[in-house]
């Protein structure tokens, strides 16, 4: 996990070899390390599992990326229940539904994009939710920046999810139970 100078959330590296690369390259520091190690010829290196940047670097781009509804964003800020009925729902079980249909010119963003159950969306159709009786539990939102934080760490293996939580925790940032 990158985060940016003023302690905000930045990115997650995929590979360890970029993470170290920030580090080696004094771009960023390290906060928390997993107890792996890299061999090198001359020298052995722990990897880097938080880094922190050693300057402020642009959020914008990064913004943007989350006004998609993806299938696991959603999920998670409607707390995998139907927006509909109120039942639980997996995502296997559950299913994505346009508020305002994309058949009627509705957008494929978060403000539009709620969870339900597949009966629920059968029900619904390509209509407006009161055009069938139906009401929404919640009014869909963009997601919140712990939301975006907690989706991207809930992708990643226990391993990395426990280092990066208990980091945070130390930084007194741990707003974000995985």
């Amino acid at each position: 996990m990158v985060l940016n100078a003023s302690y905000e959330f930045l990115a997650i590296e995929e590979h360890w070899i970029d993470a170290l690369g920030l580090v080696l390259s004094g771009k960023a520091v390290p906060l928390e390390e997993y107890p792996d190690v890299v061999r090198g010829q001359r020298h052995n290196f722990r990897l880097p599992a938080v880094v922190l940047m050693r300057y402020q670097v642009k959020t914008l781009r990064r913004r943007q990326v989350f006004n998609v509804p993806t299938r696991k964003a959603v999920f998670i800020r409607d707390a995998f229940e139907c927006q509909y009925c109120g039942t639980r729902i997996s995502m296997t079980t559950g299913t994505r539904d346009h508020v305002i249909p994309r058949s009627r010119g509705g957008p494929d963003t978060m403000i539009n994009v709620v969870t339900a159950c597949r009966g629920c969306n059968v029900r619904k159709d390509d209509k407006l939710p009161d055009e069938v009786g139906m009401a929404l539990r919640n009014r869909p939102r963009a997601l919140t920046e712990d939301e975006k934080i907690q989706c991207l760490i809930k992708l990643v293996r226990a391993k990395e999810r426990n280092a990066w939580m208990g980091c945070l925790r130390r930084l007194g940032l741990g707003l974000w139970a995985a």
